[in-house]
């Protein structure tokens, strides 16, 4: 399976949750960028357009930000970035951690997504990612959630929140980020369905089907073999794994047959497989 264009590795479209998407994630930087598949992870992310031009996909609704616009991406919206030449971009991503600073004052909210205004967002955010990007892994944990608390006061201050309510099922012990995090711990396994999640978790497989539909806005078996193909495309591009065939990993990866690997693949990367 290849790509139409030959990428360097660090510029595949893919990695492992795993090594991007932990709770203590803080981490901003710039580079020059040629478009990102369909993707979607726990923490939030800030995406910043310093010079260009980027067409961004969010949960299904598209925007086109150009030099100084930016926008926010909420916990596990789905989302995808494509550009016609190269674009200079930031991006900040943000660990659950320290968000938690924002949930607790606005519990039933998520920031806007859309920040169109450029000179707002050059004089009072822009700055701050430049000092995350310099010294962020510098930085001791209380300057993190304060870096965090003044680049979210300010886009609350200027834009609002989302019509997107706050990922949260009150009345229950659990909520849909603790279900997610099951699902990407037990990816792999084969039986994993709404009867087991529910069993595990004290719902009824229709209020779970409910959640999962309320606040992913994806049928399960989708959400899980997006995952899944996700896990595999890594996998594949794995130097560990050369020589593995790619049948092997799909059956690793919990999918139950080569077709259902198939179809989920061609539904969120636009690669051509030979």
């Amino acid at each position: 399976m290849k790509t139409e264009n030959t990428r360097d590795k660090k510029e595949l479209q893919i990695q492992d949750e795993r090594q991007r998407d932990y709770a203590s994630r803080f981490k901003a930087e710039r580079y020059s960028t040629d478009g990102f598949c369909l993707h979607f992870h726990r923490n939030t992310e800030l995406y910043c357009v310093n010079r260009g031009q980027v067409s961004v996909l969010v949960n299904g609704e598209n925007k086109i930000l150009t030099d100084g616009q930016a926008c926010v991406i909420n916990r596990l919206e789905s989302h995808s970035y494509e550009v016609g030449e190269p674009a200079d971009i930031t991006y900040f991503h943000v660990g659950v951690q320290y968000m938690d600073i924002f949930y607790r004052v606005y519990p039933q909210n998520e920031p806007a997504r859309w920040l169109t205004d450029a000179d707002f967002n050059l004089a009072h955010l822009y700055p701050v990612l430049e000092e995350v990007r310099e010294r962020g892994d510098t930085m001791s944990e209380l300057e993190k959630v304060s870096k965090t608390a003044e680049v979210f006061a300010q886009i609350v201050k200027r834009y609002g929140f989302s019509s997107r309510k706050h990922i949260e099922h009150p009345g229950s012990s659990y909520n849909i980020i603790d279900v997610v995090q099951y699902i990407y711990d037990h990816y792999a396994d084969r039986d994993l369905g709404l009867q087991k999640i529910a069993d595990v978790f004290g719902y009824s497989p229709k209020t779970l089907s409910a959640l999962i539909t309320k606040y992913i806005d994806v049928d399960l078996r989708i959400f899980i073999n997006d995952i899944r193909v996700q896990k595999v495309i890594y996998m594949y591009h794995d130097p560990n794994n050369r020589g593995v065939p790619l049948s092997e990993l799909i059956e690793r990866c919990g999918f139950v047959s080569k077709m259902t690997f198939y179809r989920a693949y061609d539904r969120n990367f636009k690669f051509k497989s030979l």
